[in-house]
């Protein structure tokens, strides 16, 4: 068979004879490709996973007693953003790497991932992650979420106290209980404020990093590949030599 491209013609039947009498090149380039890539995956430090999956505190308001806007710490991705910043002027903190994402089961929130030479490394590292979003690097928006909340809580004791006074009112249970629980959940924030709340935590019993079987795989996959390159390339030379003798 026979195919022409711009004139010039490609023995397909050729070409598979060449690359049969080369076949040793192509044989032995392969093993070695493959070798190679065997044996550095097996040098690869290993590596675990630790990840978390999070919400960030929301304190929704109830119209039917204030018309105020919803109150979060911070938005997902200016978290992310913000994080980012801080590891790249703390490498020598942070030595490893961290992926902050979105995730769609969880409202306001996310996940966040980290990596360790060990399980028991990795769940540190994640915990010195979390660590230093709760606790460092967004005091300025803590603050900040400290005082209206503290505004709302002050909001929300009076119209308990008025509800407490005015016995002649009947009031629909279920908006008391959301007042109730409300008060509840930013008191206890209040007392120990956080930027992001963990609600899942996961570690890896088994490396993440090095995938030896992949590794060998794309190994062997581009050893072939590099091995016909040689196999056309020496028979392309020996074609000159025999041209030019």
């Amino acid at each position: 068979m026979k195919t022409n491209h711009n004139g010039d013609e490609i023995d397909l039947l050729e070409l598979l004879q060449i690359l049969y009498s080369e076949r040793l090149l192509i044989i032995g380039i392969t093993a070695i490709i493959t070798f190679i890539t065997f044996v550095a995956s097996l040098l690869i430090p290993k590596a675990y996973k630790a990840e978390v999956v999070f919400e960030i505190p929301t304190f929704q308001s109830i119209p039917t007693f204030q018309s105020i806007q919803n109150i979060q710490v911070i938005k997902l991705p200016e978290l992310s953003e913000v994080f980012k910043s801080y590891q790249k002027y703390n490498r020598s903190r942070l030595p490893f790497n961290v992926k902050i994402s979105q995730i769609k089961d969880v409202q306001n929130g996310g996940k966040i991932e980290v990596e360790g030479r060990s399980p028991e490394e990795a769940k540190k590292n994640l915990e010195l992650v979390i660590n230093i979003i709760n606790k460092e690097i967004f005091r300025e928006k803590i603050n900040d979420t400290k005082e209206k909340l503290e505004k709302r809580l002050a909001s929300k004791d009076k119209a308990i106290s008025n509800m407490n006074t005015k016995n002649n009112i009947i009031y629909d249970p279920t908006k008391v209980a959301d007042l109730l629980n409300e008060k509840k959940n930013i008191e206890k924030w209040l007392r120990d404020p956080e930027v992001i709340r963990p609600l899942d935590v996961i570690v890896s019993s088994k490396p993440v990093k090095p995938k030896p079987v992949l590794y060998t795989a794309v190994g062997f996959v581009s050893g072939v590949f590099l091995g016909i390159f040689a196999a056309l390339f020496r028979h392309a030379l020996k074609s000159r030599s025999k041209k030019f003798a």
